[in-house]
């Protein structure tokens, strides 16, 4: 809908409305004819849970698409696609970039804005790759060995299977 602004979330109102739940819910209890086991259990699982709700400091927010399509140099619509996709924008910038490495293709903005960190970010990705292919080579090729009954080559011995 165009024109509809989505409201951020504002901590010191949150924490007066989830206060005044607890509130109610005190003067529920406390009332007179006494309430039942099951009511009374209820009551405090939902006092327990809004206690878990309440800030004690203020929490970040949410970051809108406007906000990160800003500071990644990318349209609103893009960061939309990615959130669907699975992309870590809350775990931070370098998670973020992290995560556009191992994609197809990267916007233009993105390399415009971060320049050389991003062509090295490309580079660590691709020895990082490349020394996962390598070892899976040397596994395979020491496992092929060990199972006609040749020694295993130098080469190979440094690679070990990893416990899972």
């Amino acid at each position: 809908m165009p024109g509809v602004r989505r409201r951020r979330f504002h901590p010191p109102t949150w924490t007066a409305a989830i206060e005044t739940v607890l509130h109610s819910i005190l003067c529920l209890a406390g009332r007179t004819p006494p309430i039942t086991d099951e009511q009374d259990r209820i009551l405090t699982d939902v006092y327990l849970r809004c206690d878990d709700l309440r800030t004690r400091r203020h929490r970040p927010a949410e970051k809108t698409n406007r906000e990160l399509a800003a500071k990644y140099g990318i349209s609103p619509r893009t960061v939309t696609n990615w959130r669907r996709e699975g992309c870590p924008f809350a775990g931070g910038q370098r998670r973020v970039l992290h995560w556009l490495l191992y994609r197809r293709c990267a916007p233009a903005g993105i390399e415009a804005k971060f320049g050389k960190g991003w062509r090295l970010g490309q580079a660590g990705a691709l020895l990082k790759d490349v020394l996962a292919h390598d070892r899976s080579f040397a596994l395979r090729w020491k496992e092929l060995h060990r199972t006609h009954g040749v020694e295993v080559p130098d080469w190979a011995r440094r690679y070990r299977n990893r416990a899972r």
